[in-house]
Order: structure tokens, then sequence, then C-alpha cells
């Protein structure tokens, strides 16, 4: 399974909505890098069912990014912003928005 960086993001922004254990195993998939198996050993479970688990949180962030858009929106807040002359500006925004 290749890793797509958005899904960090994603993660990021909508972890709130997961339960413990599906931002235990995602987190230690997409953050941590650690390998289906040694989850699947560290949790006690199948790599199939960490598998799973890693399709299904991927499943449930494209839907609420679907309907919310927060990382599209901050994107495209940071573009146009990007383009202003005020770097200070630009700056303190960014650090609101990735807080």
């Amino acid at each position: 399974m290749e890793k797509d960086l958005r899904y960090t993001a994603l993660f990021e922004i909508y972890q709130g909505v997961l339960t413990e254990k599906q931002r235990k195993i995602f987190s230690d998939y997409y953050l941590f890098d650690l390998s289906l198996g040694e989850i699947a050993l560290e949790e006690g479970l199948t790599r199939q069912s960490v598998f799973d688990v890693v399709k299904k949180v991927k499943v449930k962030l494209d839907e609420f990014e679907g309907k919310l858009r927060i990382y599209e929106k901050n994107g495209e807040v940071l573009s146009v912003i990007e383009t202003r002359e005020n770097k200070e500006i630009y700056d303190k925004i960014k650090e609101i928005l990735y807080r």
C-alpha cells in the first residue's frame, strides 16, 4: 500500500472523528511509518485487520473532506496569501491554520 501524504494532512484535521483504536493504528502506519505487520504484532491483530482499519480510516477521511473541504480551503487560502507581499501576515495565518 503506497502512502499518500495527503492522508497525513487529512488525519491532522479530522482525527477527532475517529475512534482511539483507529487513531492509534493510522498514526502508527502513517506518522510513525510502521509496517502493517509491525502494527498487527503490537496490537495483537492480523495484518489483514490492520490493513482494513487503515483502508476504512482513509475512506472516512475522504468522506469528511468531501463534505467539509477544510484541507482544500486551507490550500486555497494559503495560495492566495502566498501571492501577497506581506510575509508577516502569511506566516501568522499559516500558523493559525496549522496549529
